[in-house]
């Protein structure tokens, strides 16, 4: 019986060793900059710190510079994972080989957002009618909305280009700092989306009615969570369950979700929709 039950151990050890085959010595995980690295690393911790102990290897976080910088990172092979928004999440699908595993279910608005345009609360500016001629700012190229939702609207609904529109345009590089470029008063008017206003709020890097919002668009996707294609399969399933069973009550409440539900591709043809009218709208993809 001694014996057997030793077999069985070994058949088991060997089916772990087995399975683990090709996974990568650490994990490595990138985000787009919605504010600064040090604020992210802190916001994340828990949840890093639980997939190294869940996966049994170190997980090495990391915040891009801008948007596109990640997207490229996964391209080559200089991230295992990454956490993008929509429209980002396309361009990483087509240039870093990427594809959605889940996505967070927020606290505030579930699996939804919306963009937004802010003024001061002070500002003159009371519609966005009053907006032309004044300076704006986007928050990265690749952002869905900080430019792509709010971009395809000034087309559309305000029947102009932005350059045209605004006397002067900007990228301010992430959302918080397109949110501190209204407040601190260097551009008269942004675009952000409501959950990472909250969280600047939050984070104390603005006051309460400091700002007003002027614009909100309709309900946007929560971007993804997305893995390299070439991970070995049994990493990426040991990936989704670790996922799906991150339950942590500090490290959700810390990153402001209930938890994180299981995405696919489909789930951002909407997004898809959108960028195809940018195209169409600006002629450039």
């Amino acid at each position: 019986m001694l014996a057997a039950l030793t077999a069985g151990l070994s058949t088991v050890s060997s089916a772990q060793t087995v399975n683990k085959i090709g996974w990568p010595s650490e994990l490595k995980f990138g985000v787009i900059p919605v504010e600064g690295s040090k604020d992210a690393t802190v916001r994340y911790k828990v949840l890093v710190d639980y997939l190294s102990k869940t996966l049994g290897i170190p997980v090495k976080f990391s915040v891009g510079a801008d948007y596109a910088a990640v997207i490229v990172a996964m391209g080559s092979k200089q991230v295992d994972i990454a956490e993008f928004g929509a429209a980002s999440y396309i361009k990483a699908v087509d240039q870093g080989n990427a594809e959605a595993f889940v996505r967070a279910n927020q606290i505030k608005g579930g699996l939804g957002y919306n963009s937004i345009m802010i003024v001061k609360a002070s500002s003159a500016i009371k519609t966005e009618a009053d907006a032309k001629g004044k300076t704006f700012s986007f928050v990265d190229p690749n952002s869905t909305s900080g430019y792509l939702v709010p971009l395809v609207h000034i087309y559309n609904d305000l029947k102009s280009k932005p350059e045209e529109y605004f006397s002067k345009v900007i990228f301010a590089g992430s959302h918080e700092a397109s949110i501190l470029s209204v407040a601190n008063g260097k551009t008269d008017v942004g675009v952000t989306n409501n959950l990472d206003y909250d969280l600047v709020l939050e984070k104390g890097a603005i006051k309460k009615d400091e700002l007003r919002v002027l614009w909100t668009s309709k309900v946007i996707l929560v971007g993804p969570i997305a893995w390299r294609k070439d991970l070995p399969e049994s990493f990426k399933t040991a990936l989704k369950d670790a996922f799906l069973g991150f339950k942590d009550a500090k490290g959700l409440d810390d990153m402001n979700i209930k938890g994180y539900v299981t995405s696919s591709d489909a789930d951002f043809n909407p997004t898809c929709d959108v960028e195809k009218i940018k195209a169409e709208l600006t002629g450039k993809k």
